[in-house]
């Protein structure tokens, strides 16, 4: 796959259960569509950070983190609901 460590996401699923993803920008279309395509149909639960694809020119940031969970109390609430 391209643009992905196959042999680095292949050793992963050696002994996690959990790979997380962050973006910074806008996660459809992004890093963390390949990551999730590479593990498919296995057991990998794949979580993905990012914003969606909207303007948001006029909200502070602050709002946008929260919206999208990416501060680190609500990632770490999101990955203990998935475990």
């Amino acid at each position: 796959m391209s643009g992905v460590d196959s042999e680095l996401l292949s050793e992963l699923k050696k002994d996690r259960s959990v790979v997380i993803t962050l973006e910074d920008g806008c996660v459809s279309g992004g890093f963390e569509e390949k990551i999730t395509r590479f593990y498919g149909k296995t057991d990998m639960k794949v979580l993905n950070f990012g914003a969606k694809k909207e303007f948001t020119n006029r909200v502070p940031l602050t709002e946008l983190y929260q919206r999208y969970h990416l501060i680190k109390v609500l990632i770490v609430q999101d990955i203990k609901e998935l475990l």
